[in-house]
């Protein structure tokens, strides 16, 4: 297990690298090696007839397994070629597509992460995420779930978000969160769950969101705010209990856990995730793609492999989509201030 490094001991460009690591999920090690940046083909050799649709992280994620499962349903736009383009938080994939130019444009599986999170933690970002990107199509939310070791919640005999709010003022201990690292969803969700509580968490900051379940498995840590498609398999297999999640209501996956906005006004966050394109393309062929891939995102057997992620689906196509990711932008703006989440 991976010893918990805060951002004091990283360099500038590391500390970006493992800022939103949990943000969209990231959470699943790939089995496959994602494609290097260098080996990317060149506009000039691509066929005009394909389309690159860039997913920011590495292979094997929920991005990532989104992605491929879209442009394979996806046949009316002809061959789509997914490119795994890691690195920076997410900020090297988005700004190849931001650079690639509307004459010939790539996608993007952009998410919370790239589009609302590290424009407020890097002010060099290399592309401004609203003027850079046509939004496409919304794809999925994935709310996020306040989770525990089984044991150790059934020992303090926490089982619900008041049960974890009436421990902790009664013995007035920090409790140790893990996160993928600083400025990750993780780490704004729990100092925003203490802002709205004021009840003490200690911070334990990981260089990913896999080491950081590592060390909650393995009881270095006493809490994680997970992604649902990373957490859902320890759930169902017992290893972990839910305490609440992170959205408005009970969530389909995890219909018996409470939301925590219930009992604590406020404590809502998501990762979401959707399709851009380059800005710059006409208005027809933005609402071509967008249609398509909707259309893709309503057919049965998506929608079923969609429901076994877990994940929350919401049709916002173009100006709907649009609207959506700058009143993220704003929001997360407001939180990593109101949460003095800084990069160091």
């Amino acid at each position: 297990m991976d010893a918990p490094a805060g951002t004091s001991h990283l360099s500038r460009r590391q500390a970006l690298s493992l800022a939103v690591a949990s943000a969209t999920a990231l959470i699943a090690d790939s089995a496959h090696a994602a494609r290097d940046a260098s080996a990317l083909p060149s506009n000039s050799s691509r066929s005009r007839n394909e389309l690159s649709l860039v997913v920011p992280y590495t292979a094997g994620g929920p991005l990532d397994r989104a992605a491929r499962k879209l442009t394979q349903e996806t046949t009316a736009l002809g061959n789509i070629n997914v490119l795994n383009v890691p690195g920076e938080g997410g900020a090297t994939g988005a700004a190849m597509v931001a650079r690639a130019g509307a004459r010939e444009p790539m996608l993007l599986m952009g998410a919370v992460a790239t589009h609302a999170i590290l424009p407020w933690l890097n002010p060099q970002l290399p592309y401004d995420p609203l003027r850079d990107f046509q939004p496409l199509t919304l794809v999925a939310r994935m709310p996020h779930v306040l989770v525990m070791r089984s044991e150790l919640a059934m020992q303090w005999r926490i089982y619900t978000p008041e049960d974890l709010l009436r421990f902790m003022s009664k013995h007035r201990q920090a409790l140790r969160y893990a996160s993928a690292g600083n400025g990750s969803i993780g780490h704004i969700a729990g100092q925003w769950f203490q802002s709205l509580t004021q009840v003490p968490l200690q911070h334990l900051p990981f260089g990913g969101a896999r080491p950081a379940l590592s060390a909650l498995l393995e009881g270095t840590a006493d809490l994680m705010f997970d992604n649902i498609a990373s957490a859902l398999p320890h759930l169902r297999a017992g290893r972990l209990k839910a305490i609440g999640v992170t959205w408005r209501s009970p969530l389909p996956a995890l219909p018996e856990v409470p939301s925590l906005d219930d009992s604590i006004k406020g404590m809502n966050l998501t990762t979401w995730f959707g399709l851009f394109a380059t800005a710059g393309i006409t208005d027809s062929q933005a609402r071509r793609w967008s249609d398509a891939f909707a259309q893709t995102l309503q057919r049965p057997e998506v929608q079923q492999y969609f429901d076994a992620m877990g994940v929350v689906r919401d049709d916002l196509r173009l100006q709907d989509f649009a609207r959506l990711v700058q009143a993220e932008h704003a929001r997360y703006g407001q939180l990593v201030k109101r949460a003095q989440i800084q990069m160091h």
